[in-house]
């Protein structure tokens, strides 16, 4: 099919690689049908990630009122994003802690969405698992440009209230 082009092994090696990663979201996916203490967590994390994107949003387009949950959307990569690392987070054991993905996108791309939901689920499957000890540190975010630093903490924080906001209505 590729042919025998210069570019021929690169992109073998490129439909390598995306096979793998096709092959880690698949497992993710079976992990979630698998444990139900894991989709529980996905699904919380989805929805206040549904409830950050919402509220961002709502905030950016001067709105009234209160935002609805509904108009916060995945990208498909941003879900994909998720069930690829989902292993990583769920087994400490799990060959995925090795690796390092990497979100290569421009600004506007929506890689800290991305992020945050890795964020919202690991934070969300602790407390499932440890109930109040698995309270703590989660995550630490470095911003390296300080043009999205406060752009980012305000996702981040609306993030963070969501999910608040749903521990005090499921304790």
């Amino acid at each position: 099919l590729l042919g025998d082009t210069e570019y021929a092994d690169a992109a073998r090696e490129q439909i390598r690689l995306c096979e793998q990663a096709c092959d880690r979201m698949d497992s993710g996916i079976a992990t979630l049908r698998r444990e139900p203490q894991v989709m529980t967590a996905f699904r919380y994390a989805n929805e206040a990630m549904a409830a950050q994107r919402a509220r961002t949003g709502w905030i950016k387009g001067g709105m009234q009122g209160e935002p609805d949950p509904e108009t916060g959307i995945w990208r498909p990569f941003q879900i994909a994003f998720l069930l690829l690392a989902l292993n990583g987070i769920v087994d400490p054991e799990h060959d995925d802690r090795r690796v390092a993905d990497l979100l290569w996108f421009p600004t506007g791309g929506g890689k800290t969405e991305a992020y945050l939901g890795i964020i919202a689920f690991t934070v969300f499957l602790r407390r499932l698992r440890k109930r109040d000890a698995g309270g703590g540190v989660t995550a630490i975010m470095r911003y390296t440009l300080r043009l999205l630093t406060l752009q980012q903490f305000e996702r981040a924080a609306a993030l963070i209230c969501a999910m608040e906001i749903m521990r005090r209505r499921r304790p």
